[in-house]
């Protein structure tokens, strides 16, 4: 098996990130994450000092996003800058990260992007159910009751599920790689911005969860 200590720190990181782009479009309740999957070999002390890259192409969409996400992790005591304060611009590339980590001792970079919305379509099929009737006798002036038959149509139900990738990395102690993936599964939001704060609000304490963020 191929050793997981590369020659060029963070180049797992970087690799993920540059895959991560090109499959961007840019597109820019119930909430839950799925696809869950932790490094069983991560035993490292939680991190203390994380990047937080979130790959919106909209500047105002990214910098609430990566606010977000740093107010969470912030509570736990982690020091975490958002990379817009770094890289204002834009996305910052695979170099850019890499620099970043150098440059800072990042012990760990969170990168979070929008995968393609789902549409999930059940069909409820119908049933018959047995009612009670009442009636009221005009000529008796009294009430009488019995029970029919009523039938009830199957319908469709459709759900609008909106998916966000959250992968950690950790850079240290001699290689970058993946330690932590999710997907924040959001369905029928009203808004981006129920969209933004209940995804935000699983990060803090699943990573507690797992401990690679310290708790409170």
């Amino acid at each position: 098996m191929a050793s997981r200590v590369l020659r060029n720190p963070c180049y797992i990181i970087f690799s993920v990130i540059v895959a991560a782009l090109a499959t961007l479009t840019f597109d820019c309740t119930a909430t839950h994450l799925t696809n869950v999957w932790k490094d069983p070999e991560f035993v490292s002390p939680p991190m203390q000092n994380m990047l937080i890259v979130a790959a919106k192409r909209n500047p105002v969409n990214r910098r609430i996003w990566e606010d977000e996400i740093v107010s969470g992790l912030s509570k736990h005591g982690v020091t975490t800058i958002p990379s817009y304060r770094l890289f204002p611009d834009s996305i910052p590339t695979p170099e850019q990260v890499g620099s970043a980590v150098r440059e800072r001792s990042f012990n760990g970079v969170l990168f979070i992007r929008r995968l393609p919305t789902e549409i999930s379509t059940n069909y409820v099929p119908g049933e018959v159910k047995r009612v009670q009737v009442t009636q009221y006798d005009e000529r008796t002036k009294t009430y009488s009751s019995y029970y029919k038959d009523v039938e009830q149509p199957g319908y469709s139900d459709t759900s609008r599920i909106v998916r966000h990738e959250i992968s950690v990395f950790t850079t240290q102690p001699e290689g970058g790689h993946l330690i932590w993936a999710g997907t924040g599964e959001l369905i029928n939001p009203s808004s981006r911005e129920e969209v933004r704060q209940e995804i935000a609000d699983l990060i803090a304490p699943e990573l507690v969860r797992q401990k690679i963020i310290p708790a409170k």
